[in-house]
Parts: structure tokens; sequence; C-alpha cells
């Protein structure tokens, strides 16, 4: 007896990418499921049961509930960056992109407030049962995704010149507008929580947002 670990013996590639779309699928139905019904539907129980599978043969792909809530928030906001850059990458070189991001964030989860509270707000909606993003997610696996956002917005603001201190600024401002993007949208989700509407319309509020940021690249170019 050597006391040593065996080695998990690696997956061919053929049993790899079989496992990999077992995965896909899974999260597939999750996703179907959180924006049918929210988050509350979202078991390991009813994934299953979906898929036709046992509870039991889910932990082959996810060891826990929040294997899967991980995993489902970091394909989620894979997918909103993707969309993000698809929308600013999409207008000309001259246009200012901070209106284009608040709207393409807006339009991305209008539709899909329970998405976009999946995503957005982990604390609250699993604070009882301490469903919170591990260190390890945020760190290598949602944090890249945003600076990346960040990264194309700061070179596409500063048209891939400027000085060090101007970029910071201009990474700044783009957050700002993407936070205040965040913010509408967690108004409309309280909004449509309490059935008690924004005074102004959304489209006013796009509006004014998209004046007030892609003004400021104006003032500032």
């Amino acid at each position: 007896m050597t006391g040593k670990t065996p080695k998990r013996r690696r997956r061919s590639p053929r049993v790899q990418q079989k496992y990999e779309q077992a995965r896909q699928e899974i999260l597939d139905v999750a996703e179907r499921l959180l924006s049918a019904s929210g988050v509350e539907s979202v078991t390991l129980a009813s994934v299953a049961g979906e898929l036709g599978m046992t509870k039991q043969a889910i932990y082959h792909y996810f060891a826990s509930k929040e294997a899967l809530v991980q995993s489902l928030v970091t394909m989620l906001l894979e997918r909103e960056i993707e969309t993000l850059i698809g929308a600013i990458e999409s207008v000309d070189a001259g246009v200012a992109p901070l209106g284009t991001l608040i709207r393409a964030f807006y339009e991305h989860y209008v539709g899909r407030l329970n998405a976009f509270r999946f995503v957005y707000c982990q604390s609250q909606v699993y604070s009882g049962e301490n469903f919170v993003l591990d260190e390890d997610t945020v760190r290598n696996a949602i944090n890249p995704l945003t600076r990346h956002l960040f990264d194309v917005l700061e070179d596409r603001l500063s048209r891939g010149s400027g000085s060090k201190k101007e970029r910071e600024r201009m990474r700044q401002l783009a957050f700002s507008a993407w936070v205040s993007a965040l913010g509408l949208m967690t108004m409309l989700s309280v909004a449509d929580a309490t059935s008690d509407p924004l005074v102004h319309s959304d489209m006013d509020l796009l509006k004014t947002l998209s004046a007030v940021f892609d003004g400021e690249v104006s003032r500032r170019g």
C-alpha cells in the first residue's frame, strides 16, 4: 500500500465531447426552467425530470446544486458579454459606443428578468441557502469575461491610442455606463416584481442615459 491517490483516467476526445454535450444540455434545461418559472424551479430534481434522468445521474456532471448554479451563471454571463461586444462592434468606429452598450444590455435582459436576477442578485436570491459564487468562479471565470468587455470598450473609446491616464479615464467611463445599465435593469426588475411601473418610460430612460454617456465621450474626445 503506497497511500497514493490513484490517478483519474483521462477521457478520450470522443467521451469528453459527449460529456461536454451532456453538461450543456443540462445547463440549457436549467436556463429554460429559470426563464419560464424563476429561480425556485431550478433544482437538480426538476432538471433531471426534464431530461428523463435520475437526480443521481446529474451528479456525474455537476457535484452539487451550487456547482450547477455557478456554471449557469457563468454561461449566462458569457452570452451577455458576447451580445454586448457584438453590439459594440456592429456600430461604426466614429459612433460613441456607450449608448449602444446601455441599449444592448437592456434589450438582452428586458424579456429575461429572471435571468438578470439570477446573474446579478445571487446574494439576495440565495441568501437563505448560502448559494454564493465561490472565489475561484469569480476570479477565473467571471472576472475575465467582464475585463474583456471593458478592454473592448477602452480600445474603442480611446481609438486604440491615448495616454495611460486617458485610457484609464475612458475605462472608468465605460464601467460607469455599464453600472448605469445594470441599475436601470435592477429598477425594472423591482418594478416587475412589485407590479409598480416606473414613472418614466423605458425608452425615455434609455435615451437619457445614452445621451449622458455619449455626450461625455464627445466632450472628452
